[in-house]
């Protein structure tokens, strides 16, 4: 279904920075950079031993120790976050084979809900999960769009002034997008979707990122890469990575001034085949260089993977500005990490501020914050 892009951004929440009168980029023509030698990165982390090869990765932010911030891991095993500081499983979705994931929030501040969604391979659905904000296990949550046809990928993402998520599915040439907004029974029992909306895309496209904007990258299988944030938005690509055959995107956000002019941050795109991982500016595309993972004492470094998660928020301790984890498939799968910080200096490039992806708490006089919060965790 093709719809005008200036009417589909008017009705969605987040997807609607013209509509709302922010500036949008127009692309412009970008070639390739010449393929970037792979700078090496040691491997600080891994999560080994795991029941089966991650097909999705992402992270929760915990609402005020970092240090217990959750790797979520999406597989043909189901669903499973680790604490971030030591690796212990904290939660788990079992049974059900997960194909996957992403991580956004409802409500702003230290209350924000997080909630998760995952792609049920059995019954063609986008899944959500919420994650208690204090025992952090999982709360399965009702209302969950099914899908006809195959699902080439999906991203979850807001705007940092947006209370509610926007989720983008991508389908062979059409992405559909969803306004996300919370039902209640006391606490939050589900979601709601609304604003459903296609939009066309190139044949090519694969995956998608969300920036702190609430904009969309679609990435395609040649390695063009492009913004959503205007009616032109496919008429050239906004970065091209050189990696003929890349698989994922991911959006590494960065803290803003409250007048910056532009987004801050960068786009990260894997190669599964190579398992080498490339950086663009996300403020006008330019490449920044090309790093991959290599072994550390104990840890194997990457040469392929299976799925990749970037956060630019604070995790604590090595990564107190965000981390990089590509997930392995081998007799013992796993997720292997870096710093984000490790990847700046291995790129000669400023690290970033760290992003707070629950936003700030807005402040109102005389009234309490209604923030949700999931309280009923899934039983392992």
């Amino acid at each position: 279904m093709r719809v005008i892009f200036f009417a589909a951004i008017a009705c969605l929440g987040l997807f609607c920075l013209a509509a709302c009168g922010e500036q949008a980029n127009t692309p412009t023509a970008v070639e390739a950079a010449p393929a970037p030698d792979p700078v090496g990165v040691i491997a600080s982390d891994a999560l080994p031993g795991l029941n089966a090869a991650p097909t999705g990765i992402d992270f929760w932010i915990h609402p005020n120790v970092s240090f217990n911030s959750l790797i979520i891991v999406a597989s043909d095993d189901g669903l499973a976050s680790y604490n971030i500081e030591n690796g212990d499983e904290v939660s788990r979705a079992p049974g059900v084979s997960m194909n996957g994931v992403a991580v956004s929030y409802i409500g702003f501040g230290p209350l924000a809900a997080g909630i998760v969604a995952t792609f049920d391979e059995t019954e063609n659905a986008i899944q959500f999960f919420g994650v208690d904000n204090v025992t952090r296990l999982f709360v399965p949550l009702s209302g969950g769009p099914t899908v006809r046809g195959a699902v080439r990928g999906f991203c979850m993402g807001r705007a940092a002034t947006s209370p509610d998520p926007t989720l983008f599915v991508i389908q062979r040439s059409e992405m559909t997008i969803y306004n996300v907004t919370p039902t209640m029974n006391g606490e939050m029992a589900g979601v709601a979707i609304s604003g459903e909306t296609g939009l066309q895309i190139p044949e090519t496209a694969t995956a998608c990122a969300v920036d702190t904007t609430g904009v969309a990258y679609v990435l395609a299988s040649n390695g063009e890469i492009f913004r959503v944030d205007s009616e032109n938005a496919f008429d050239a690509p906004f970065a091209v990575a050189f990696a003929d055959g890349a698989d994922e995107i991911a959006f590494l956000g960065a803290s803003t001034d409250d007048d910056a002019p532009s987004v801050q941050g960068q786009i990260v795109v894997l190669d599964r085949d190579t398992g080498i991982v490339e950086f663009f500016d996300a403020e006008d595309g330019h490449a920044l260089g090309a790093i991959r993972i290599d072994a550390a004492d104990d840890i194997e470094a990457v040469t392929q993977s299976t799925a990749m998660g970037a956060s630019g928020a604070n995790l604590g301790g090595l990564y107190r500005d965000g981390a990089i984890a590509l997930g392995v498939a081998s007799e013992a799968p796993a997720v292997r990490l870096i710093p984000a910080n490790g990847a700046a200096n291995a790129l000669s490039v400023p690290s970033l501020a760290p992003a707070n992806p629950r936003g700030d708490t807005p402040a109102r006089e005389g009234t309490s914050d209604l923030i949700i919060n999931p309280t009923v965790p899934v039983s392992e």
